[in-house]
């Protein structure tokens, strides 16, 4: 389960960042959760409704939080402070979050947002991670490897080009993809918690051989900056450490 390879504990609290499986990652987290459990997603950005079947309960009104937050009942919990024109719910502040975080079991965040390309570069307000934040996962998208550098392709592709020394027009390579890892300004910038990598679309053997070298990179390099490091694809439902 895709629960036990994040390591997850009751009372934990996940953010979410980058950009591939954000919020296909919080809702499968969310289902394997909810039989025996009162699990909050939520977002401090913003995030698209989701369908009716990814939750059990749902409330975009501050007004009636009290109702949805003091229910006895198991289940996904959405919530969120309105609905804009794009059909996204608002995020919640630190201090909503502070109100609800003790009635759930476990709380999962979208903490970024990346216009649904599949690689971004940070502005300086972003992501933006709940203080209490006890884990943060960072995804990539190993199927970036190889798009053409543009803003068509990059959500703030100058930032990316920035934090990478890549160039537009170039195309990803695994190094980029490192770097943007790596970088304080980067895929974990800001991270609370435990800090931990997922690199998510491996449908192919040619998908598996390059996470496995973005891997030896990264275990190469890192001093410390990540506590777990695993790889897979969401839509298999197939994961590896």
């Amino acid at each position: 389960m895709l629960s036990d390879y994040i390591g997850l504990k009751k009372k934990e609290i996940i953010s979410f960042v980058g950009a591939g499986g954000k919020t296909t990652m919080m809702f499968k987290l969310a289902r394997e959760l909810k039989a025996n459990n009162k699990v909050l997603v939520t977002t401090t950005t913003k995030i698209y409704i989701p369908p009716v079947n990814k939750y059990d309960f749902i409330c975009t009104d501050k007004e009636n939080f009290f109702k949805y937050y003091t229910m006895k009942d198991n289940g996904i919990y959405v919530l969120g402070l309105g609905v804009n024109e794009e059909n996204k719910i608002l995020g919640v502040s630190t201090k909503e979050l502070d109100e609800l975080v003790s009635y759930f079991d476990y709380i999962l965040i979208e903490a970024d947002g990346a216009k649904e390309k599949q690689l971004k570069g940070w502005n300086e307000f972003e992501p933006v991670i709940y203080g209490k934040t006890t884990k943060t996962v960072g995804i990539i998208d190993i199927q970036s490897c190889g798009i053409l550098i543009n803003e068509n392709n990059i959500h703030r592709s100058k930032i990316f080009c920035e934090i990478t020394g890549a160039k537009e027009g170039q195309t990803v390579k695994i190094e980029h993809l490192f770097k943007i890892i790596m970088h304080p300004r980067g895929l974990l910038k800001g991270a609370q918690g435990q800090k931990i990598l997922y690199i998510n679309k491996i449908e192919d053997p040619n998908h598996l051989i390059l996470a496995r070298l973005l891997v030896v990179k990264i275990n190469f390099k890192n001093k410390k900056l990540l506590n777990k490091v695993f790889i897979g694809s969401l839509k298999t439902n197939v994961y590896f450490r």
